[in-house]
């Protein structure tokens, strides 16, 4: 496995609700719904965390607080290295994907609703509530979801 190159991120192995994401998401790439449902509601009842089963998350997820609150939809695609604070929300809006690329580092209570485009190295504020596309390397604060900083790009 390749390192980590979030400077955010601790290394530590994945327990409690990544793992059992990722023993959701194992049974159902194999059409094994009810052991993919049945694992899915265990990570609800003990970590308080949605992750539908459908979403597909890159290496090296962090959930910091152990999921608490966390709620990822069924069109969600997440890449590598991101962490996701307690209570947040990524999808559910409308119908359409919401892509969020590589080292995603999404604060407390941060809200993500596609269908829209994250790119890499995006940094989500606490509270923030976004709905449209952000660049690559940007930072998104505020209720309203403002970019407040931006990355040069070479």
């Amino acid at each position: 496995m390749a390192p980590c190159k979030n400077p955010r991120y601790w290394t530590h192995r994945a327990w409690g609700a990544e793992r059992l994401y990722r023993a959701s998401h194992w049974f159902w790439v194999r059409h094994w719904r009810i052991p993919s449902l049945v694992v899915k509601y265990i990570n609800i009842l003990l970590f308080r965390c949605y992750i539908d089963p459908q979403a597909v998350i890159g290496v090296r997820l962090d959930l910091p607080h152990g999921g608490f609150g966390v709620v990822i939809g069924p069109e969600v695609v997440i890449g590598d290295d991101a962490i996701i604070f307690h209570n947040v929300t990524l999808g559910h809006a409308n119908p359409g994907p919401l892509l969020i690329g590589h080292r995603l580092y999404a604060g407390t209570g941060a809200i993500i609703l596609g269908p829209a485009q994250i790119g890499n190295d995006v940094t989500i504020g606490a509270n923030t509530t976004v709905t449209f596309d952000v660049p690559e390397g940007a930072t998104v604060v505020g209720p309203k979801a403002k970019t407040v900083f931006r990355e040069p790009q070479l």
